[in-house]
């Protein structure tokens, strides 16, 4: 009899394991190691002198935008659902001010377009 509880105990360890060992998928790991050399490049326009002739507005603008990306590169690294609603909220703001300060070029859309397909694509996985 305690032979068989040795068992039960077995596979819901086994159980518990398996549903640990459930891991990011490698293309979300890429996407985050890639976006973060991104970010680096976002932090450091500011001391851009092009940036700064864009408008004063500008340099701010471009930090709370390394922030807000940096905290969906946190959220699709732990596969939160919310994450790519606020990286889609973002993109949209974005794409806005772009058009508006007559800044944008296919590349603003382009890149962001390809994770937010990325991490869509992994939408089920998220929690």
């Amino acid at each position: 009899m305690e032979e068989t509880t040795n068992k039960d105990q077995d596979s819901l360890l086994k159980s518990n394991n398996e549903s640990e060992a459930i891991k990011r998928p490698h293309v979300i790991t890429i996407i985050c190691a890639l976006y973060i050399f991104n970010v680096l490049g976002i932090i450091l326009a500011p001391f851009n002198d092009k940036a700064w002739s864009i408008g004063f507005w500008y340099p701010p603008y471009l930090c709370f935008s390394g922030v807000i990306i940096l905290i969906c590169i946190y959220g699709f690294w732990e596969m939160k659902k919310w994450s790519i609603i606020l990286y889609l909220s973002f993109i949209a703001v974005n794409q806005i001010v772009m058009h508006t300060m007559e800044l944008w070029t296919t590349a603003t859309l382009i890149i962001p377009g390809i994770i937010l397909l990325v991490v869509l694509s992994q939408y089920r996985k998220m929690t």
